[in-house]
Formats: C-alpha cells, structure tokens, sequence
C-alpha cells in the first residue's frame, strides 16, 4: 500500500510538472505583437504591410498598422494611413516605407514623442500631426541619400532608388533636408507666425549622398500626379473617425 501511495504521488507530482511546463511553452510559443499605432484609411489595389519574420498582410479600410511594419504597394496600389497622432501618410505606387520607430502618448512628455520612416523606394504625401508639433526633432523620413525632418507641414517627398535621387515638395509649414553634404530648409510663405525665416523656397532635389541638397524653382515632375491626402482623425475608442470633416463609424 505505502509502494502504491508514493507512485500515485510521484505521478500527480510529474503530471502537474508537465501541465505546468506545457503552460509556460504555450505562452511563450504565443507572438507579442508591437503596439498598434496607426490604421488604413482607404486603400486602391494591394498594399501590404509585413513585420520581421512574418507573412505579408493584406491591408484594407481600418486594418491595423504596428509598429516596424513595412508598408508596400506595387506599380497599381496606392494607399492611405492614419496614424494615432492624427498624421497622415498616403503611399505611391511602387513604394516601400518602413515605420522604424514610433512613439505617442498623450499622458507622456512631448519629448518622448518619436516618428521615424525609412523610405526604401518610391514615396509619399503626408499631412504631420502631434509628433511633429510637440516635438519636431524626433520627427524623420530618412532616404539612402538624405534625412527630412519638419514643422508642423504638409509635403511629399518621392526617393528614386534605382537613380538614387530625392525629390521634396513643400506644401504648407517647413521642412529641412540634409545629408553629409549639406542642408536646405524650404519654408512656404504664409501670413501667419513662422518658426522658420520664409524662402518660399518649395521644391528641392537630391541626387546622391555627395551631393548637397538643392532647391529648383520648378515642380519635379514626379509631383504632377500624386494620390489623394484626406485629412483624417484617428478613431475614438467609441470607433468613430472623422474623414474629410465627416464623421463615419
């Protein structure tokens, strides 16, 4: 009888062992995703958004978007993102965009607040929001060739990777570019208080890292078509959104 009680014990000791241990596999087989910080608006054909080590993700209206997700669309795709500052980006066709780092937080300091995208190819049309206003210093769009950081603004910006050439066009605020070459702010010209001196100075090219960005008088002619950019809020808890002053749920 003793025999038989210490293996009943030794076996409810080995099995609660093993339910414990297959417990802790399980949640730790369980992925943590990044924090969601942003999600689609409007989509026209494909566009994906994949995270490392993990399969591409067809994004349509309100699909969410993490951060470190890279964004694509191919040659008939383009795409709108709003993200949770109440920026807008909308994506060209044939472009891959990085969201590198992210960081946004009301209950934060505005110091900590951090936008960072890599453009790998192509480009986009954005409208910034909260980042670049509390904190315009951690706001950038880096390209193999240069570095764009704003104030408060409305621009586009369009990276050639086979020619490796920027194009930037400047539609509201100020934008600065700069590479190891050089640097050139292009500030359109306003009646209202400016942070920046006023150039109304609104295109600018860059054609490789050794050369220093330049400012032309006219519109590069990648900028004479480009998707629409509808300003957008990001949804309440409640889900509504408000798109182009309407709101929908």
């Amino acid at each position: 009888m003793e025999v038989q009680s210490l293996l009943k014990h030794m076996l409810f000791i080995f099995f609660s062992l093993l339910l414990a241990t297959s417990a802790s596999l399980s949640h730790a087989l369980v992925p943590t995703l990044p924090q969601i910080i942003g999600q689609a608006v409007w989509v026209k054909g494909t566009l994906k958004a994949t995270l490392a080590n993990a399969e591409p993700r067809l994004l349509a209206r309100r699909s969410a978007i993490y951060e470190h997700d890279t964004l694509t669309t191919d040659s008939t795709s383009t795409g709108e993102i709003v993200f949770t500052d109440n920026s807008v980006m909308t994506l060209r066709e044939n472009s891959t965009i990085q969201i590198n780092k992210y960081r946004y937080d009301k209950g934060s300091a505005p110091s900590n607040d951090t936008f960072i995208a890599d453009v790998a190819k192509g480009g986009f049309r954005t409208l910034t929001g909260a980042i670049s206003k509390n904190n315009p210093g951690g706001y950038k769009a880096t390209t193999p060739v240069a570095t764009i950081g704003v104030s408060g603004t409305i621009y586009s910006v369009y990276f050639n990777r086979i020619k490796q050439s920027l194009a930037a066009k400047l539609d509201k605020g100020s934008i600065m570019i700069t590479n190891k070459s050089g640097k050139i702010t292009l500030t359109k010209c306003s009646t209202g208080n400016m942070s920046e001196p006023c150039t109304n100075q609104v295109y600018a090219e860059v054609n490789g890292t050794n050369t220093p960005p330049t400012a032309v008088s006219e519109q590069p002619a990648i900028f004479n078509a480009e998707p629409p950019l509808t300003p957008t809020t990001y949804p309440s808890p409640s889900g509504d959104q408000t798109i182009g002053g309407f709101c929908i749920n």
